[in-house]
């Protein structure tokens, strides 16, 4: 399957569902194809509370996250081995060793084993000009994690870039932790005030989904994860 031409009811697929997709160029669309059928045939694909993961859920999930592989050469999620696939959010409970101490409503979740756990209702509330997009914030835990840490700063290629990323997120952490705590709008959504890791997956959120705005107002922080993703997704808003 991989070797065969992308389906063309897949292309209308993406194109409907994905505003980016519309607007790649030949090149990244060809990119995007690959990675897509990679992830659509060698991962492991599981709905849960009933729900039955269809074809169409499958290349929709997997076009978004192909997103952020465009500048990787043969690199596919490969630490992910499971996705499953919830028809909403879904109670996470964890317990204290005889009680439930927590049941958080959650939209999805990136295990340390490879697991990656999405809401069905968040991937397809996934809108242009939104910076909330539910299958880029969990796949950018599991590229955090790639160091051996999902600690907020990813493997980036260059050591001074990985050094300078350290300077410039706790600035911007911070930034957004006392925006939080006064309820004051940013660009990037409050939740991640929540802890490092998940600034960088909501700062991952915004590049890929309202480039144009980040850059405005975080100049410097859109430079770097232009670096460590190695694209440019502003071409694709202009």
């Amino acid at each position: 399957m991989i070797a065969q031409p992308f389906p063309r009811p897949w292309q209308e697929l993406l194109h409907e569902r994905m505003w980016q997709y519309r607007e790649l160029s030949v090149a990244e669309r060809d990119k995007l194809h690959q990675c897509t059928k990679v992830m659509f045939q060698e991962k492991y694909w599981e709905g849960c509370d009933g729900l039955r993961v269809t074809e169409a859920m499958r290349v929709t999930i997997a076009g978004h996250a192909s997103l952020m592989l465009l500048g990787t050469d043969g690199y596919y999620f490969d630490g992910v081995r499971s996705i499953l696939v919830y028809p909403h959010a879904f109670h996470r409970k964890t317990t204290d060793g005889t009680v439930v101490v927590e049941a958080e409503e959650r939209a999805g979740e990136a295990w340390p084993d490879g697991t990656t756990i999405l809401s069905w209702e968040d991937v397809i509330a996934i809108d242009p000009g939104t910076d909330y997009n539910i299958v880029v914030h969990e796949f950018a835990h599991h590229l955090d994690g790639l160091d051996g840490e999902v600690g907020g700063t990813p493997p980036f290629d260059h050591p001074a870039d990985r050094e300078r990323w350290k300077e410039v997120l706790e600035l911007e952490f911070h930034d957004l932790c006392s925006a939080a705590a006064q309820g004051r709008w940013t660009v990037l959504r409050h939740y991640g005030a929540k802890n490092r890791a998940e600034f960088f997956a909501v700062a991952s959120e915004c590049f890929f989904q309202t480039p144009v705005r980040l850059r405005q107002t975080h100049s410097e922080l859109y430079e770097l994860l232009r670096r460590f993703y190695r694209i440019e997704p502003i071409d694709w808003a202009q």
